[in-house]
């Protein structure tokens, strides 16, 4: 009996502590907040917009958005005074010894302000850690899948073939009168198609008229 192997399907993605990761766009539920859509997600955490909730469960959600929204307020003008050296400390008129490293370094406070307002979550938005979303009775429809591996199989070149010989007339025809290798050399050049010295002289004889 032929058994077939299994076909092989792709398994669900998963974080480094393997948990199943929601794929983006997929509907949620939770018994307080109600049903949402997955956004976006970002390393182990999802961003969750609330699609349908009670009142006071919008509000929370809105109080908490704005408390987050405050808070990188703060966090984004001391990044700023720290890259503008406005510190009486630490900044432009203190000992260069004790000056802040951030003072002049635009690129690396820009990427720090960048993810701070990546925090940021609108009035119904919701960022939920993947690792305890299931175990604070968030559920999901669907989860990524990683994509299943196809082995490229690299093709083997043909083998090289000698090229074929080229076939010689050498020796075809024969003739004792001559050299060896005249007759090699005519052959080569004529084939077939010469006339030996004992053939020719005997044609020659041939022709001659009779006295």
């Amino acid at each position: 009996m032929t058994t077939l192997p299994l076909p092989t399907l792709p398994s669900f993605a998963t974080t480094p502590k393997g948990f199943r990761i929601p794929k983006r766009g997929t509907i949620c539920c939770h018994p307080v907040h109600g049903y949402g859509e997955v956004v976006t997600r970002s390393g182990s955490r999802l961003r969750i917009a609330i699609d349908v909730a009670d009142g006071d469960a919008l509000d929370r959600i809105a109080a908490v958005s704005a408390a987050r929204t405050a808070g990188a307020e703060v966090e984004i003008s001391g990044l700023e005074a720290r890259r503008d050296g406005l510190c009486p400390e630490t900044g432009l008129g203190a000992h260069p010894n004790a000056q802040d490293a951030f003072i002049g370094a635009t690129a690396l406070v820009n990427g720090m302000i960048e993810r701070i307002i990546a925090r940021c979550t609108e009035d119904n938005e919701v960022i939920v850690n993947i690792d305890d979303a299931e175990r604070f009775g968030w559920e999901f429809d669907e989860y990524a899948r990683q994509p299943v591996l196809k082995k490229v199989l690299k093709e083997k070149a043909p083998k090289a073939r000698p090229p074929k010989p080229v076939p010689s007339n050498v020796g075809t025809v024969e003739d004792p009168a001559m050299a060896d290798w005249m007759v090699a050399e005519m052959n080569e050049c004529f084939g077939e198609y010469w006339t030996p010295t004992a053939e020719r002289a005997e044609a020659l004889a041939g022709d001659a008229p009779s006295a």
